[in-house]
């Protein structure tokens, strides 16, 4: 596909109107991404609020997504024009639950309205938990997290934000299940990634020209596991994160499972 085609086949979602807006800019960055036959970067950032000032409309308090299509030149041009957590003045174009951006034309404008609703938003949000305690939430990517020690390991523990509580809940009790028998499901872990894994353990190691053995056994590699952090979701669902003792060259170890007692995959990532 030409870039004239992926262009026009983009700003069809988008109407023919442009208009000038206010807007706040949520606490994730600029995102992009190019699906396998695409020429252009499709890039976005969050938007928490804004208000039309062609028609002095009332501020609106919703998530959207300002979105553009770039090159490689203009990806890296705006990726450091627009900030998380600031008011800018810009020309855009509306679509469902999005704007494409036409222009940037101020990026610290001055609202005293949107200004207080940045400030609002970058104040500390928390979850507290009667078992567990007390979680923050990480606001660039709405998780979730707390400290934890698990079997005498320090990491980290993680959920998903919900609008509905009941699946925050639902996450909450699949950490509880795993923390009841901390022992068993770490050993479990570990056991299943090491018999998942091992062999491709071997494979990477006739690459180490610098390795301490020959051979790495289950045993090795188990004890090369040390815990980074735990992702509970609803459904008993989880996802457990190691470092890898750089058997992988500093990849991490993903353990996926669920507290019925089966394990979905074991992989390597990062």
């Amino acid at each position: 596909m030409s870039e004239l085609n992926e262009i026009s086949r983009f700003e069809q979602k988008f109407t023919e109107e442009v208009i000038e807006v206010a807007a706040v800019i949520g606490a994730s960055g600029v995102g992009a991404g190019r699906a396998g036959g695409d020429l252009l970067w499709h890039v976005s950032i969050p938007l928490i609020a804004w208000e039309n000032l062609n028609r002095h409309e009332p501020v609106m308090k919703e998530e959207l997504r300002l979105q553009w299509l770039a090159d490689d030149k203009e990806f890296e041009r705006k990726r450091d024009l627009l900030k998380a957590n600031s008011v800018v003045r810009l020309q855009v174009r509306r679509g469902e639950n999005s704007m494409m951006l036409v222009k940037v034309l101020e990026t610290s404008y001055r609202d005293n309205e949107l200004e207080e609703i940045l400030q609002e938003s970058l104040k500390p949000v928390y979850y507290h938990d009667e078992v567990l305690g007390q979680f923050e939430l990480i606001k660039s990517v709405k998780i979730f997290e707390r400290k934890i020690s698990w079997t005498g390991e320090e990491g980290c523990l993680t959920f998903d934000w919900y609008e509905d509580h009941d699946k925050m809940k639902s996450a909450l009790e699949t950490a509880y299940a795993l923390f009841k028998q901390e022992d068993e499901w770490s050993q479990k872990m570990k056991e299943y990634a090491a018999e998942e894994l091992v062999e491709l353990a071997n494979d990477w190691l006739q690459d180490d020209e610098e390795a301490e053995f020959d051979e790495i056994t289950k045993e090795i590699f188990i004890e090369s596991m040390k815990l980074s952090t735990i992702c509970v979701y609803p459904e008993g669902d989880f996802e457990v994160y190691y470092s890898d003792g750089d058997m992988f060259y500093g990849h991490s170890i993903i353990v996926c499972g669920n507290i019925n007692g089966e394990f979905e995959a074991a992989e390597i990532a990062g």
